[in-house]
This record gives C-alpha cells, structure tokens and sequence, in this order.
C-alpha cells in the first residue's frame, strides 16, 4: 500500500489551511482542499464521554475560548467552545465530520493520534486508535489514510495488531519519539525529518524503503527545491496554497 504522490513532492496541509484560518476547523480544510492540497494532516484526542474530536493541544487554552484539559471535557461542552473569533466562530470538530468531507475526494488523510501511552492512559489510548480505525474502515478510507504518533507505542500497538494494514508515519531520529520498543525500520511508511538539510538521514530512510517527509519548518522556495533534490517525497505546510505555488514555479508540480 502506498499513497499516490502528485509531481516530485506532495503537500499535506497541517491542521488545515492553518495559516489563513483558524487551525483544524473545518473552515480551514475546506480552503486546504479548495487550493488543491494532496493531504489534509489532523489530530485527534478524546474526549472525557470517549468522542473523537480535532484539536491539536492537550489543552483548549489556545486554541478556544476555553481553558482545561481536552480530556476533561464532554463532547457538548467542547461544541460551546469558540475555535474561532467573536466575527467567525468555528467549533471544534468531530473527526467523522473530516471523514464526511473527504469521503467523496482522492485526498489523504494523516492523522496524528494525541492520546499517548501511560499505565494510567492506557485504554484511553487503545480505545482512541480503535475508534480512529473504526470510523476510518466505515468510510472505506484504510487505503488512503496514515496513522502518525510522536508516541512510537501508538505505532506499535497497530503494527501488532493490524500489521502493515495501515501506512505509519514516524519520526526521525527515532529518538524524537518516546516509548521505541520495536525498530521502527520494520513498520514505517514514512518518516518526517527536522534537520531537513542532512543528506545522511535522507539516505538512511532511503536504504530502509521508507518515505522521507519534510516538516512545516520547510517554508523557503530554495529550500524547497533542495528538500527534494535530497529525496522529500512529502511538504508539510501550514500554507499550502503558498508552498503549491513556489513548487510549481520549481518544476516540481
């Protein structure tokens, strides 16, 4: 399984079109897939009745109007939160509603899984990527979805259990994920790099068969086009309009 790349290096919008609009609200990836994003990138928690909603923080605090733990919240009182402004208000959203928006579309969805392994975390956990992986199997997306955690149990709780079923994102160094138990070389799909200028760890990702994505930091025309020179199959961006307009001017689109 793999994803359907779109010229020399495709573009996930992060959180949306998070740059131009209140981030993972579905304002913002409506206008990510209106300017032509490949990917939409997402996060999910759960709330304190078990319901999967987009948020990137542990906290509402600010991203809202609210302050406290995102788990700490029901799902109704999350929906009277403010994830916009006074003019524009947005609620946070529901993930099935991201699944209902692109259900009918060819782009991915990566989605990062927010709650992370604890002893006392741990069904919260279990039960957020089994619900996650629930709705995804209900909408017929498994073949077109990524599952990415900076928590390396996340990934290998689903590679025991499903295999190499569903795409996995990680990071590398691998040692900028917590809990690596297994070699994260034997599962990956792909794996974002932040020192996106060093050739060694491009090669080694390479050597592995795994994908080698660039990060939000990647923002300059110029560095862009030396990403994929180096082999970055992947740009994730908080502007994608923008970084869709300089790749074109690059040859790379």
């Amino acid at each position: 399984m793999s994803i359907k790349h779109v010229g020399s290096m495709t573009v996930a919008a992060h959180r949306g079109d998070s740059y131009n609009y209140y981030e993972n609200t579905m304002t913002a990836y409506k206008k990510a897939i209106e300017c032509g994003s490949d990917m939409i990138e997402t996060d999910v928690h759960l709330t304190a009745d078990g319901v999967l909603v987009l948020i990137h923080d542990h906290k509402v605090d600010r991203t809202t109007n609210g302050k406290g733990d995102v788990a700490g919240f029901t799902y109704e009182e999350l929906k009277k939160l403010n994830a916009g402004d006074t003019d524009n208000p947005e609620e946070i959203p529901l993930f099935e509603s991201l699944l209902e928006l692109l259900k009918d579309t060819e782009i991915t969805l990566n989605i990062e899984i927010k709650e992370y392994f604890s002893k006392e975390n741990e069904q919260r956990c279990v039960k957020c990527i089994e619900d996650v992986i629930a709705l995804v199997e209900k909408y017929n997306m498994g073949d077109r979805i990524l599952l990415n955690s900076f928590d390396a149990w996340v990934l290998e709780y689903v590679y025991k259990k499903y295999g190499k079923k569903y795409m996995l994102h990680g990071f590398y160094p691998y040692d900028i994920m917590s809990n690596v138990s297994l070699n994260p070389d034997d599962y990956l799909y792909c794996a974002c790099i932040f020192d996106d200028m060093n050739k060694d760890l491009y090669d080694y990702l390479s050597s592995k068969n795994i994908e080698t994505w660039i990060g939000a930091g990647v923002t300059q025309e110029g560095l862009l086009g030396v990403c994929a020179k180096l082999g970055a199959k992947l740009v994730t961006t908080n502007n994608p309009k923008d970084a869709l307009e300089k790749l074109k001017r690059l040859g790379l689109r």
